[in-house]
């Protein structure tokens, strides 16, 4: 009896100890980033105030699988005047439009920028209990935010790391006639895995899409540990306490870090259709510029350079390819005024980039 009591106790441990951690970990069920941080005694300024300057409208998926779900939040942002140029930049895995902070930081007063939290990120709805995501839906999305939210003529497409995949099913439903509801000026693709076999997919990455393990995991794991983990490997310099903290109040928002499992599915769609992207990519009559950060891990520049030889490099249409070699996958953080400044000349802007006194220069791929 008493070895039978021994063995159910053995049994039983793991399952007592996980849901004690979850206990300890509870996802959280605001229904607007707004009321999240108005619930926080000392809310993290920086994401807050990102937060507060947003603004949200309802979305619903056209999937069969998703039938069953209500219309999503999802989270907007714009910045700057109406009569500028305007940039619309989309995100990518597994953070948010908070990424792209510092850059329009610099652009802001010159142009207006567009930012969209697309599902199962940042402060947008992250709906779980088997909501499919998917790329060629956050392209939708993207059209729906550009047609009939900021309503745009026309504005140059600033994409990356996943919105580099968002951005090439866009280019997709453009290039295909689609949408003649606005122009797509120019096209910047900023560090992403585009070509998935000359990628370095990192091992937290493969855990995420390991069926059961990653979504137990990335249950189990407090928000700040994975900014933390996610610091160390992708920003350079790493993010400080305080930038930590304010990234893992986001990542806590409705559970993020517990839908990575999922989102992350997106690299499934990458696979499956990226040659045929690649080939809208090749087809398009839109300037295209590269943006690379060389010390990225995971989307390394051999990335960058594959697409540049096979798809941009010799294509009808203008194209530019850029590495900057102190930048690393979060190039737009590490290197913000620098990336700002190859925008401004992939746009069209006339400018000189005076590094006599950088010890990081630019080099243009020809």
């Amino acid at each position: 009896m008493t070895k039978q009591i021994i063995i159910a106790g053995i049994v039983i441990l793991p399952f007592l100890l996980i849901g004690l951690l979850m206990a300890m970990n509870p996802l959280d069920d605001s229904t607007s980033s707004h009321e999240y941080y108005k619930a926080m005694k000392s809310p993290p300024a920086q994401a807050s105030e990102w937060s507060e300057g947003g603004a949200y409208f309802k979305w619903s998926s056209s999937l069969t699988e998703n039938k069953n779900f209500d219309p999503l939040n999802i989270f907007y942002r714009t910045f700057g005047s109406r009569e500028n140029p305007a940039i619309l930049m989309i995100h990518g895995f597994p953070t948010s439009s908070y990424d792209f902070k510092e850059i329009i930081d610099e652009l802001k007063n010159d142009y207006f920028i567009a930012v969209i939290d697309t599902p199962g990120y940042g402060f947008s709805d992250k709906p779980k209990k088997g909501y499919k995501y998917s790329i060629f839906e956050d392209a939708n999305l993207v059209d729906t935010l550009v047609r009939n939210i900021v309503k745009l003529d026309r504005f140059t497409l600033l994409t990356h790391d996943k919105g580099d995949s968002v951005g090439l099913a866009l280019l997709q439903i453009y290039q295909s006639g689609g949408s003649s509801a606005y122009i797509i000026e120019n096209h910047i693709m900023l560090n992403g895995g585009i070509y998935l076999p000359k990628a370095q997919i990192s091992t937290g990455q493969k855990l995420m899409r390991t069926p059961g393990i990653g979504t137990l995991a990335t249950r189990l794991m407090p928000p700040k540990k994975v900014t933390e983990n996610f610091s160390k490997l992708l920003f350079i310099p790493e993010l400080t306490p305080t930038g930590i903290e304010n990234l893992a109040t986001i990542f806590a928002y409705q559970g993020g870090v517990s839908v990575m499992p999922e989102t992350i599915k997106y690299l499934d769609q990458r696979e499956e259709y990226e040659v045929k992207w690649l080939e809208t990519l090749q087809k398009s009559n839109v300037p295209a510029t590269l943006i690379w950060g060389e010390k990225d891990p995971i989307a390394v520049p051999t990335v960058a350079d594959y697409v540049w030889e096979n798809y941009l490099r010799n294509r009808k249409a203008p194209a530019k390819y850029w590495r900057i070699p102190c930048a690393g996958h979060y190039l737009q953080n590490d290197q913000p005024e620098l990336v700002a400044l190859l925008v401004r000349r992939a746009i069209g802007e006339q400018i000189e980039i005076d590094l006599s006194k950088s010890g990081c220069v630019p080099e243009q791929i020809q």
